[in-house]
């Protein structure tokens, strides 16, 4: 990516590489492995790598820490946090893990079939939904965090927002929250 979208040196380009990968908790080694050679989140990390070698001021997460396990989000998440507080850098965070939504984002769109029903400061669209679907949405989420239920998947799917198959939505609890 570099080579092509840069006019810098060859010793620019891999003192770029290198500091980028030191910034995500990488070592040099690593821009030289194939990806079976990685873990899980090594690879989360080297993704986020190469999203961020441009030095974007805006990184689109689209689904981007779904298939992760609750450890590996958590680390992430952390991750993205910190590199937000040491280059000022902005997430637009496109996800239906509604607490991860209520524990990084400023501000909250909530979108349904396209149509924009919720808009505002995170706190006060989960305190202060305007739209029926919002509030359902999130009194879905109160209903199942109060459940003693450990480890079992939950999806949602059809009539319960009033949509048909486009709201699907799923959910996993675990005896520590929502993951």
């Amino acid at each position: 990516v570099l080579r092509y979208s840069t006019v810098w040196s060859f010793e620019q380009r891999e003192q770029k590489i290198s500091n980028t990968l030191k910034l995500l908790g990488l070592l040099n080694d690593h821009g030289k492995y194939y990806p079976h050679m990685f873990s899980g989140g090594q690879l989360q990390r080297v993704a986020l790598a190469r999203a961020l070698i441009l030095d974007p001021k805006v990184l689109i997460l689209d689904e981007a820490l779904t298939a992760l396990d609750p450890s590996l989000r958590a680390q992430i998440v952390n991750l993205l946090l910190e590199l937000q507080q040491q280059t000022g850098l902005a997430y637009l965070l496109i996800t239906n893990q509604l607490r991860l939504v209520r524990h990084i984002a400023d501000q909250t769109l909530v979108l349904h079939q396209g149509q924009r029903l919720d808009y505002g400061p995170t706190q006060q669209v989960f305190e202060q939904p305007q739209h029926d679907y919002s509030r359902k949405l999130i009194k879905s989420i109160q209903f199942w965090s109060m459940s003693s239920v450990s480890c079992q998947l939950r999806s949602f799917g059809g009539d319960l927002f009033g949509g048909g198959a486009a709201d699907f939505c799923c959910f996993g609890i675990c005896e520590n929250g929502w993951f």
